[in-house]
Order: C-alpha cells, then structure tokens, then sequence
C-alpha cells in the first residue's frame, strides 16, 4: 500500500483530532440530550407507524429535532427558549411539506430560513447547533410527501413533547445547569492555575458561562455562588502579569466617545447574509442540473457554512464529505437490509443518541450517523424507493452543497471580523472607562455588557480569517485584554465585592486609558 502523501496525513490528522474523552466523559457532555432527543424522535415514529400513518410519523420525528436545543441553559430560560425553537420547528416542517413539490421555491425557502435562524440563534444566543437543525427539518420534511396541515400538527405535536422532555429534569434536579457550567468552570480554572496548556480566553469563557448560567437561573443557589465567587477570584489571580506575557492594553483617549454602534456591525448579519446567500445557491445548482430533491443539497451547504468564516468552512466541508459518504453507504445498507419496523425505529432511536454523544467531538462521525437517520425517516414515509437512486441522488446532492458553501465561504466577507475589529477594541475599552466614572449607572454596565459581547463575537470572526487585515494579530491581544478586564469587572460588581472591585478600576484606569510603554 503506497504511503499517504503529505496532504493526506494532513487531513487525516485533521479528521482524527483529538483523542476522544472516555465514555463517561462523552455521557457527561452529551449523554442527557441524546437520551432525551433520541426519546422524543421514537415515540411519534412509534404513534405514527401504530396508526399507520408513517409519514406523519416520521414528520414527528423532525419536529422533535426541537430537543437537541439549549439543554445548556437554566431552566427559567430554558422553557423561553427551547418553546420558541419548537415553534420555528413546527412552521419550517410546515414550509418544508408545502414547498416540497416545487424545488426552486424550497432552496428559496431554505435559504431564506438559514439566514432567519442564523439572526435569531446569533441574537438570543440559543447555541448549537445553530440554523442547521432548522434547515434538515424544513428539507427532511419536503421529501416525506405528507399534506402540509397534517404534517405541521404532527411536527408541533412532537416539538410540544420535546418541550416537555427538555424541561422534565426540573422536577429533580432544579440547580442542575447552572451547577454543572460551575464545575466546567472550575475545571478549567484548575488547569489555569496549575499551568496546563489553557489559554485564559478559553478560561474566562467558561467563566462567563457559569456567570450567565447563574444570572439565568430562576433561583439563587447560595452556595453554588459563592463557589463561583471563589473561582473568578482565583481566575482572576491566575491571569499572567508579567509584562512579556500580558497582551499590549489598548491605547484609550476618555475624552473621545466610543462609536455608536449599527446594526449592520453586528457579525451575525454578515455570517447571516454568508449562509442564507450559500443555501438557496445550493439547492438552485442542484434543480438547475435537473435534481429533483434539492434540499440535500441545501442541507449539505447549511452544515458547512455552520461556522463563521473561511477557514471553518473549508474544515466542515471536509468533515461533511467524508462523513456523508460513509453515511450514504450506512444508509443505503440499512435500507437494503429491509429490517423490521421496529429495528428500524430503533435504529432512528440508537443514532439520534450517538450524534448527540460525538458531534462536539468528531464532527464527521456525527454526520455519518445524521445522513442515515434522515434518509432512514425518509425511506419509512416513503419505501417505494430504490436504493441506488437514494445513493447517488444524496452523494450528487451533497457534492453541490460542498462545493457552492465552500465558493460562497470563501468569497463573501473576508475580513468583515478583522476590519471591525479595531473599533470594537476601542469601543470596549471606552466602555469599562465609562462605567469606571460613573459605577452607579446601570446603563452603562449595561453598554459594557453588549461591547464584550460585541468584541467577543467579532475577535471570534477576525481569528480564523484566512487572509485578515494587517495588525489583526495585535489587535486580538488588546481585545483578550480588554475583554479579561471588562468581563472581571461586571463580575465583581454584580457580587458586590468592593475590594475585587476597586482593584479592577485601577487597572482599567492604569492599562486602557494611557499608552503602553513600547
């Protein structure tokens, strides 16, 4: 066997990553949402089939898509959030089904919905997996040929029993969310302190995590927070002071105002625009080269432009590739193996589980179980189907949504992350001087909060630019800078320590308002 060329090895490397954690690790991360995403896609497969009614069934079985959402958030935002999702899931199923016939109106339709969902997941910050789970349901349930009425209530039924199953732990486990951001981010702290390879940016955002989970929580656990009080300080303590470690603080006048922020700076508008544009080209190049289902191919474009730039495009087109292949041909055995419905209702179960368990950790893997649960729902609404025309049509369909995602990630917005980046550096800065002046304005710790959140957004876009603009290296140090200090501050106020307080003051007085030495 010839040796793998250099490129190769490369991406195989790439595809390997990390070794992966230990089963109970897995379980930890994931094991809760797969149980319960893998029970609500079950049961209306089992409703559906019992009353012989497959293709609702299986109609169910998208809608309860509903359950891979925010099983990271405290439950009062937690119901807030995940019954808007299955809201946004019953009316995408719902166009999915009308459009079906109509494959140019469908890519339209999907591209529109991957740019909507992009805002809205970007805006009240829902989390993974993003506007994709929004764009398989749409394009899983065009192809299931069930009346458009009959599907959405069947669809709503399932996102309603979803709802349930995200919420049902409440009973038992009420602090549950906000304990387990807590120990993440005292883990991780741990490593900070004991001088493990962890970056303080990765810190300070479990660090934040824990903050926010206990800021959402609908109750306030005194011990839990006065374990994460404990933990900022420590983080706090651990962050490096020493002038040659210590990014550059950026250079602040306080007398200049900060710029006003537009709409139109926010990155989700661009990575909106980016998705929405590189879906619907999708599914148009694949009904303009006579494909009839185009929604895989829109699909396929949705996973790979699931990242907000270039470079993670170009790295989920490659894990979407090989993951879809191996799926195809994991889909096309099941189905030419023909099992029993309830093998196969089984399977849909064994699969929705195992995606939840990987997919933070091996990204293909998770896609070539995700290929075949689809088509496998698919294949029971409608069974007529050969399984040659399903292999090619998915592997043709997939091809096009790689390569028009990639096109599109690689030629649209460029540096929309790194050219802004400067002002969301000086804006935060201007911000946390702000509120130094005047610490009793709850408007300007609010103004604070949406600068680092803005700046966090934006570093996140300017980093993993292929071609950035100049000085952005420098300016990512200033931004982890600021956002380290600011982040610390808002911390320390909401616990009313004054001490950790007035420390920070300084600081941001001494660093962000005067120029640096050098």
């Amino acid at each position: 066997m010839p040796a793998l060329t250099s490129p190769a090895r490369r991406a195989w490397r790439h595809l390997l990553g990390q070794p992966l954690p230990t089963p109970s690790a897995l379980w930890q991360g994931g094991g809760r949402r797969g149980v319960t995403a893998a029970a609500c896609a079950v049961l209306p497969l089992i409703v559906g089939v019992s009353a012989g009614e497959p293709g609702l069934g299986a109609a169910g079985a998208l809608g309860a898509f509903t359950a891979i959402y925010g099983h990271a958030l405290p439950y009062r935002r937690r119901a807030v959030v995940v019954a808007g999702v299955a809201l946004a899931m019953t009316v995408a199923a719902w166009l999915g089904a009308l459009t079906g016939p109509h494959p140019v109106v469908l890519a339209l339709v999907c591209g529109g919905l991957a740019a909507v969902a992009t805002v809205a997941t970007a805006v009240w910050r829902i989390g993974a997996p993003g506007p994709a789970g929004f764009v398989i349901v749409c394009g899983g349930s065009s192809a299931l040929g069930t009346a458009p009425g009959e599907h959405a209530l069947a669809a709503g039924a399932a996102a309603a029993l979803a709802w349930v199953g995200c919420m049902l732990p409440w009973l038992w486990d009420r602090t549950g969310p906000e304990r387990r951001a807590v120990e993440q981010a005292e883990r991780a702290v741990g490593a900070l302190v004991a001088g493990t390879a962890v970056q303080p940016v990765v810190v300070a955002r479990d660090v934040r995590l824990a903050d926010t989970a206990m800021t959402d929580a609908g109750r306030r656990d005194g011990d839990l927070r006065d374990r994460l009080r404990l933990i900022e300080q420590r983080f706090f303590e651990a962050l490096p002071t020493d002038p040659d470690v210590l990014p550059r603080p950026a250079v602040v006048d306080p007398t200049v105002p900060p710029p006003t922020p537009r709409w139109w700076h926010r990155p989700w508008v661009v990575t909106a625009a980016r998705t929405g544009i590189g879906v619907a080209a999708a599914g148009l190049a694949a009904a303009a080269v006579g494909l009839h289902n185009t929604y895989w191919a829109a699909t396929s474009a949705a996973a790979v432009l699931a990242g907000i730039d270039a470079r993670q495009a170009g790295s989920r087109a490659l894990h979407r590739a090989f993951g879809t292949v191996l799926g195809v041909l994991l889909a096309g055995a099941i189905i030419w193996a023909d099992p029993p419905v309830a093998v196969s209702i089984l399977l849909v179960g064994l699969m929705q589980l195992t995606v939840e368990l990987l997919i933070a950790h091996r990204y293909w893997m998770a896609v070539s179980l995700i290929t075949p649960l689809v088509l496998t729902l698919v294949h029971m609404a409608l069974p007529q189907r050969s399984v040659g025309e399903l292999v090619v049509e998915r592997l043709s369909e997939t091809g096009i949504g790689i390569v028009v995602a990639l096109a599109v990630g690689l030629a649209l917005f460029r540096r929309s992350g790194s050219r802004r980046l400067p002002a969301a550096v000086r804006a935060t800065a201007a911000a946390a001087l702000a509120l130094t002046a005047e610490p009793g304005r709850a408007d300007v710790e609010r103004h604070l909060h949406d600068a680092l959140v803005a700046l966090s957004d934006i570093a996140l876009v300017a980093r993993a630019e292929l071609s950035p603009a100049p000085a952005t290296a420098a300016w990512l140090h200033q931004a982890r800078h600021v956002a380290d200090l600011g982040w610390a501050l808002l911390g320390a106020r909401a616990r009313g320590e004054d001490d950790l307080t007035a420390a920070l003051t300084r600081r941001i007085r001494e660093e962000l308002a005067h120029p640096s030495a050098g």
